[in-house]
């Protein structure tokens, strides 16, 4: 028996024979080789899964953590070590206390390779708080705020108004000498300078008599110019809101004893610290 083709169908035959399919539920057309329909959803759910998973590697490529640059890392070891110092000095209730707590205090660079801390000395009601700039060999060597010649220079200085350097309070910028006698780094000054606010608080003074840039630059700008500022009065007030006292910026003593032009415009300082020390 020869098979038969579509030619050999009439037009209304066709339409039967697939009307009978439909009848049968044959509703797609198919090739010649049958499709695997389950095959066909296998693949489909590998290829979802791979989707999905890629997608997955992504989001976490996205979510995790960066290595932080040199940069970001110098300011967040910045910023714990300033958080620590101004955690010790703000715990202290006394100076007694706050020296113990300068002495366990690890983060400025300097305390490594000085001979002395340099804290403090004079008196603890004195209306005149001197902060001095950064030790030097003598006062490293001695372990007190101001020493050898420049003791004698500050001596004479405060005598001329009426003073004695017992009767005023002293204290440093930095409490190390640098290596060299080089300018501490601006980090340096901001590691001590909690400290220094402190020491404000607790002795209350009238006047603040800051000596030298480095000084001036610590609690002012970073940029400030001793022979732009000094003479001239401002108010401070510490951190913690605490205590308010006026402020003025002079010449140091080694300055002076290398520059003695300069002593015509210290004396001047005085004379206004004087006057601010005798007003009500």
């Amino acid at each position: 028996m020869n098979d038969m083709t579509t030619e050999d169908w009439t037009r209304d035959e066709l339409l039967a024979a697939l009307e009978w399919q439909l009848s049968f539920g044959a509703d797609e057309a198919t090739e010649e080789v049958a499709v695997d329909s389950y095959a066909l959803t296998q693949e489909v759910i590998e290829k979802a899964a791979q989707s999905k998973a890629l997608l997955q590697q992504s989001a976490a490529k996205k979510l995790a953590p960066t290595k932080p640059t040199p940069a970001k890392r110098a300011l967040q070891s910045l910023q714990k070590t300033l958080a620590e110092a101004n955690n010790l000095a703000a715990g202290a209730n006394n100076l007694s206390e706050l020296a113990s707590a300068l002495q366990s205090f690890e983060g400025c660079p300097l305390k490594k390779t000085a001979i002395n801390t340099v804290l403090n000395e004079g008196s603890e009601t004195a209306e005149l708080m001197i902060i001095m700039g950064a030790p030097r060999a003598d006062e490293d060597r001695e372990g007190k705020t101001v020493a050898g010649l420049n003791r004698i220079l500050l001596s004479n200085m405060l005598k001329s108004i009426g003073l004695t350097l017992e009767q005023v309070y002293l204290t440093s910028s930095v409490f190390w000498r640098p290596p060299g006698d080089k300018k501490p780094t601006t980090n340096d000054l901001a590691y001590c300078k909690p400290f220094i606010d402190r020491q404000i608080s607790l002795i209350k003074p009238k006047a603040l008599m800051l000596l030298g840039e480095t000084t001036l630059r610590s609690f002012t700008d970073p940029d400030a110019s001793l022979l732009r500022q000094r003479g001239k009065w401002s108010d401070y007030t510490t951190p913690d809101g605490s205590t308010t006292a006026k402020m003025i910026s002079t010449f140091p003593p080694h300055m002076l004893l290398n520059t003695p032009r300069q002593k015509a415009l210290a004396w001047l300082d005085l004379r206004a610290i004087k006057k601010q020390l005798n007003a009500g």
